[in-house]
């Protein structure tokens, strides 16, 4: 099988799980084009360990500063885009490992279908075997299910494949959202574009601390609760953009319940509930602009 895969890896202070990360990712070596790795200028001892590999597919890059994970995926999808020899782009995590047949699962999809899609999702687990970062399904979600694909309408950066050339028609993810929803926006703008499927043989596993699923905005922990905030934005924007003016209202009506529901939080509660209110109310304001593949958005090249 052609190498037809560019990875895109953002990793922040995460050193062992960017290990463990790129070891799986080279045990499928056969698929790939380049991995690019995007160091958002973590202070673990990234640096120096990205700067002592030598693995001729791997390609990495330190940023002078940490741009957050939206826009390092947009520094890293631009870079590979322009840069990497493959046809698609294949996202993900720092703490995302793949399964050793995943890329070849996505790769055989990517074919039946002619190409012809927006993105593919894996099939994302914890590490409990539970699910975990779950796609939103489409209407007409059972289309395709009598050949192992759900339609989807958005996903997660946990593990993506999208083609380059929908990269070039529709631009880069935005990487002004900063972090939380800058993935629903791109993969929804895909999907809007082109059908998109999960596919279940490509398998996952997302090895965060515990299944993201069980935060809400009530218990998050303190230091995470600005995250909340951005989200909440961001998720405007994506109503405002692709979905009904009833859809948006029901979102601040949500939003609102949210946070009033976090006013009962052991502790932080206005924070909680500003991040709800404020969040919400910035992204009627929030215009960030789409960027396309160019040399021009590169801060620095790669290492050789």
């Amino acid at each position: 099988m052609e190498k037809l895969i560019d990875v895109v890896v953002v990793t922040y202070n995460r050193l062992s799980l960017l290990k463990e990360c790129l070891a799986s990712l080279l045990a499928q070596k056969k698929n790939l084009s380049g991995i690019f790795v995007i160091d958002n200028h973590s202070t673990d001892g990234t640096t120096e360990y990205l700067a002592d590999l030598h693995d001729e597919i791997i390609r990495k890059a330190t940023l002078s500063t940490n741009v957050g994970g939206a826009a390092g995926f947009e520094y890293g999808v631009n870079l590979a885009t322009i840069e990497g020899k493959g046809e698609y782009v294949w996202i993900m995590d720092d703490d995302t490992i793949p399964n050793v047949e995943a890329s070849s699962a996505l790769l055989r999809e990517a074919n039946a279908l002619d190409r012809a899609f927006g993105f593919l999702c894996s099939n994302v687990r914890w590490t409990d075997g539970h699910a975990t970062n779950i796609a939103q399904v489409s209407k007409d979600w059972p289309d395709k299910i009598n050949v192992g694909l759900v339609g989807v309408v958005s996903a997660t950066f946990v593990s993506i494949l999208i083609p380059k050339d929908n990269i070039r028609n529709l631009g880069l993810p935005l990487g002004k959202m900063q972090i939380w929803g800058d993935d629903t926006e791109y993969t929804t703008r895909l999907s809007s574009f082109k059908a998109s499927f999960f596919v279940n043989e490509s398998i996952a596993i997302h090895k965060t601390s515990y299944n993201l699923v069980q935060d809400t905005l009530k218990t998050i922990q303190s230091d995470r609760i600005w995250r909340y905030k951005a989200m909440y934005r961001n998720l405007i924007y994506v109503k405002r953009h692709y979905a009904s003016k009833k859809d948006i209202l029901k979102m601040v009506l949500n939003n609102t319940l949210k946070g009033l529901g976090a006013l009962t939080a052991k502790d932080h509660r206005l924070s909680r509930f500003g991040a709800a209110i404020l969040g919400t109310l910035a992204g009627f304001f929030f215009r960030p602009v789409v960027n396309f593949p160019s040399k021009g958005l590169m801060e620095k090249k790669f290492e050789d």
